[in-house]
């Protein structure tokens, strides 16, 4: 993708799979620090791992932020794939800890990353899904 011509790049392909994945290299230390440190449990620590994840986006999103716009649902596409493997990670975990046997561990902790970030982030996303098919301005913005 060039420079248009008002002069603002798009963001490329290239960036948005570097974003998605650290987005899973991330996904992978919190997930494998609740796993072998925390013996499966959800705890300060994971969600210490999580809030840095949750400040890479931050930072992303923002250093970004002009070139997402440019780019025809580039901020949308930041918000759902991060929304995917973030809770899908915590939801997998989760299916693995039942299948193993374990699942007494889903009792300590586990309601925060899976009922209360999946709905309110959902409920979030769902609104962000419902603007940016009703957005305007898209009709002319290169893919």
């Amino acid at each position: 993708m060039g420079n248009r011509s008002d002069g603002v790049t798009p963001i490329t392909n290239q960036g948005l799979t570097r974003y998605t994945g650290a987005l899973v290299v991330s996904v992978l230390v919190v997930q494998g620090y609740t796993a072998f440190v925390e013996d499966g449990r959800v705890s300060a620590g994971t969600m210490l791992l999580l809030a840095a994840v949750a400040l890479y986006m931050v930072v992303f999103t923002v250093r970004n932020a002009t070139a997402l716009r440019q780019r025809a649902y580039g901020t949308y596409f930041t918000h759902a794939v991060a929304y995917l493997i973030i809770n899908g990670s915590f939801w997998l975990h989760a299916w693995i800890l039942m299948l193993s046997g374990r699942e007494e561990i889903l009792q300590q902790g586990w309601s925060g990353p899976l009922v209360s970030m999946s709905v309110l982030w959902g409920a979030g996303l769902l609104v962000h899904t419902i603007g940016a098919m009703l957005s305007r301005g898209y009709e002319h913005v290169e893919v």
